[in-house]
């Protein structure tokens, strides 16, 4: 009796330990994508590079030899002439070079090729915004937006977004090697990266730092007005102004003005950024022209400043009527005291 309440205990035991098992064993089997699905969507989706430095193997295995590392977001494609079996973990790829092998699946994404530039540039500004990127790193994200953007693929609104991203980048690049005060003489590395990009920079001596050139979104918005993205160029143009130290110097403050905020209205005078940058010019014009006989207008009133005063009407004439009506009265203060 004793022996068969044993077995009997031992019996019940076992089917309720074993069968959580089982049935967690067929779930996995019955989830687990067929090779159809796998083929289907390595051929349909692109694939999109999220890290620095994945290895690309030689075959499906961590213990293959490595060919090479990847650049963050390098542009790679599936192998359709892959002799292998479609596999859940890997994939068969081949780079812009011609070079083919294996990545781990977990490591990538995958989207529908429509959705790879702004998939791309999510993950770009994700890294350029995080304080554990560093700059060679930065400096990497900058160089592969770029080239994306003069390969030919993307066109219209998406190349201006592109162009637009890669500026951003640059300018995230820059402000990290001003904080830790890098010369070019630092590094090889570094040197090469500025030469690269040496027509989109400005030097100041006086710091030693580098900064993006604020006429390369500019020069973007210009080539192409009124595209989807432009309004984003200019709010970007004006974040890449470099600080200026006018103080009481009434060409450097105009100059500031009507290079930067001004400038945006004129361009943008719907834009999402009017009214914040509206009320920053009233603010200068009202530190300027609150005491008239203040203003630094000493005869003889020097050209450049009487430049940037009649080129000031020229953007106000273009203005909707509300910003108009607030800055012209400023603007007829430094023209009695300035241009008389």
């Amino acid at each position: 009796m004793k022996l068969f309440c044993s077995t009997h205990v031992l019996w019940i035991s076992f089917i309720f330990i074993s069968s959580p098992v089982s049935a967690q064993n067929l779930k996995q089997v019955s989830t687990a994508p067929r090779p159809s699905e796998i083929l289907k969507n390595d051929r349909t989706n692109s694939i999109v590079i999220p890290e620095f430095g994945l290895k690309l193997h030689l075959f499906a295995d961590r213990s293959s030899d490595v060919l090479r590392k990847l650049n963050f977001g390098e542009k790679v494609r599936f192998d359709e002439n892959s002799l292998e079996a479609p596999n859940p973990d890997w994939i068969p790829v081949v780079l812009q070079d011609g070079l083919s092998g294996f990545l781990l699946r977990k490591h990538l994404i995958f989207v529908p090729k429509n959705k790879f530039l702004q998939t791309l540039v999510f993950e770009s500004e994700k890294k350029l915004n995080s304080k554990s990127v560093d700059y060679k790193q930065k400096m990497e994200i900058t160089d592969i937006l770029f080239s994306y953007s003069v390969a030919g693929e993307f066109t219209g609104d998406d190349f201006i977004y592109l162009r637009a991203k890669a500026g951003f980048a640059l300018k995230k690049t820059l402000e990290q090697i001003n904080e830790l005060n890098l010369k070019p003489d630092d590094n090889e590395e570094l040197l090469s990266f500025l030469k690269r990009h040496q027509t989109k920079l400005l030097f100041d001596y006086g710091s030693g730092k580098y900064y993006l050139d604020s006429n390369y979104f500019w020069k973007l918005i210009e080539s192409y007005p009124k595209t989807k993205y432009s309004d984003y160029a200019g709010f970007l143009a004006i974040e890449s102004l470099p600080v200026f130290e006018c103080k009481s110097d009434l060409k450097c403050r105009l100059e500031e003005l009507r290079k930067g905020k001004m400038r945006y209205i004129y361009l943008f005078p719907t834009g999402n950024y009017v009214k914040i940058y509206l009320k920053d010019i009233l603010n200068t014009f009202n530190s300027i022209t609150k005491d008239q006989e203040s203003i630094a207008c000493y005869p003889p009133v020097p050209d450049s400043i009487k430049s940037e005063i009649n080129m000031m009407f020229r953007y106000v004439s273009e203005y909707g009527s509300n910003e108009r009506k607030k800055i012209l009265p400023h603007l007829q203060i430094l023209k009695t005291e300035c241009l008389k």
